[in-house]
């Protein structure tokens, strides 16, 4: 499907970047075991959550404006949204990592 509106390329690339970003820090928190890891971790989660919650905020708007492109807007939405999950399994797997 080709993406039209350029709100949802840059909600794309965003969650695309988050996620790769993400999945980098915790292989390598996994390889080296580093505590400052952990920090900056939580950190980038922190800013990434609020950077997503903006975007997932301006796509919401966007489907309602531009509801004659439903079928895209909802599955950059979705994309945007599978990062939450995601997030989620990565701090579990970094804590049983971390506690051991």
């Amino acid at each position: 499907m080709k993406i039209a509106q350029r709100i949802n390329k840059i909600a794309i690339i965003i969650a695309i970047t988050s996620f790769i970003l993400g999945t980098i820090l915790l292989l390598y928190y996994s390889i080296t075991q580093h505590r400052e890891t952990i920090e900056i971790g939580m950190l980038y989660v922190q800013i990434t959550f609020v950077i997503n919650a903006i975007v997932l905020i301006t796509l919401i708007l966007n489907a309602i404006i531009n509801y004659k492109r439903y079928k895209e807007n909802l599955i950059t939405i979705l994309l945007i949204s599978l990062n939450i999950p995601i997030v989620y399994v990565y701090i579990m797997i970094a804590e049983v990592i971390y506690f051991g």
